[in-house]
């Protein structure tokens, strides 16, 4: 960030979308322990080799709902009161850093998609930006993607408003050595 520029918000995608991400992991986590229950009484297997590959079984599921919620982590936006910075991270060691103005800043859609969504209040947010190349930046299941949309329109309806006045006040002056 700039020496001068202020944060506003910091937005993180929702619990529910991490929760439903590492869900699956989690069930393929609990493979070994109903293959103990129901299959290991009639497979005559060394209890250390069981234990041994149950325990690199359950290293591996750890790992990956660790990277899962490493990318939830890492995956934020970042609003300040000069522009909005989008951090991707795609894998553990790939990232991709997006800032946009906040002048820049024309339109922004707010989409509410299935019953958990409304429950848990959770939504994505598409920002569209001004300018000959309209770019689209969308973020996905942030909560209270309305309150978010509103606060960034504040902002960009103040910038807008100041920048407005300064162009103004410099139509009134005359010009200099006049």
């Amino acid at each position: 960030m700039q020496p001068d520029e202020k944060m506003l918000l910091v937005v993180r995608k929702h619990w529910f979308v991490q929760l439903v991400e590492a869900l699956p992991i989690i069930l393929v986590g609990i493979v070994p322990f109903i293959f103990v229950i129901f299959f290991a009484p009639y497979i005559s297997v060394h209890p250390a080799l069981a234990t041994f590959l149950t325990t690199v079984w359950l290293l591996v599921i750890w790992m990956m709902v660790f990277t899962v919620w490493t990318n939830y982590y890492l995956d934020i936006w970042i609003v300040t009161d000069k522009r909005i910075i989008n951090i991707n991270q795609i894998n553990l060691f790939r990232r991709e850093v997006s800032t946009l103005r906040i002048e820049r800043v024309q339109d922004i859609k707010v989409e509410t998609h299935g019953f958990f969504a409304t429950l848990f209040s959770f939504g994505n947010l598409q920002v569209q930006t001004a300018g000959p190349e309209a770019a689209f930046y969308l973020i996905e299941g942030i909560p209270y993607a309305s309150n978010v949309r509103n606060s960034i329109l504040e902002r960009v309806d103040m910038v807008t408003e100041h920048k407005n006045e300064i162009e103004y006040n410099k139509e009134e002056r005359p010009p200099e050595g006049v």
